[in-house]
């Protein structure tokens, strides 16, 4: 890959050093208490510059989450030898502990997810992991993959919805449950005998 102009590789410096100060800002003081100013003056640039890269606080909070997101996703493709129920129990587990770790961050995306600029590689991974299991006769092909996938997912962020609201509970336990109930209920009959 060529070397980027020097001019490219310095926008690249200074939006990398935007995004970095701005998630150091949000996870030790978080992230309604962090100002956009405060962000410009950690990454040592002038306030306007952050609206050159970003258009706002919550764009820097996807973007982190989408990456957060693909680091589990990886996670779990860097391991096809296990089988589809522990390869979704893993990636819920690793989920859980990515959410649990960057709340506040979480909960902005959360809120975020229903915008035209929202992720889908959670959606995406989590179908490829039930297309798997489908191919391999360990989860019904009685319904699509794509609405099996939308269907986790909705129960993933109904519980981490709840427990964030709530402050209660152990969202790693109440993945446990939701896969057992998901997982259990679509598995080929001819595995249960």
């Amino acid at each position: 890959m060529p070397e980027l102009p020097l001019r490219e590789r310095k926008k690249r410096e200074t939006r990398d050093r935007i995004y970095s100060s701005a998630v150091y800002l949000f996870q030790k003081q978080g992230y309604e208490e962090t100002s956009i100013e405060q962000i410009t003056q950690k990454a040592n640039v002038g306030k306007g510059t952050f609206y050159n890269y970003f258009i706002s606080k919550e764009e820097v909070v996807m973007e982190f989450s989408t990456k957060g997101f693909k680091n589990v996703l990886t996670s779990v493709r860097e391991r096809p030898y296990l089988g589809v129920r522990e390869r979704l129990n893993t990636f819920l587990q690793d989920w859980v502990a990515f959410m649990v770790d960057n709340q506040e961050m979480a909960w902005v995306t959360v809120r975020n997810r229903v915008s035209a600029d929202y992720d889908l590689g959670l959606h995406y991974g989590i179908q490829a992991i039930i297309n798997a299991g489908q191919e391999n006769y360990e989860i019904s092909c009685s319904f699509d993959s794509a609405f099996l996938a939308e269907s986790l997912e909705g129960m993933m962020l109904q519980h981490f919805i709840s427990w964030y609201v709530s402050r209660e509970g152990n969202l790693f336990e109440e993945m446990k449950l939701v896969l057992s109930i998901f997982f259990d209920s679509l598995i080929e009959t001819k595995l249960r005998a």
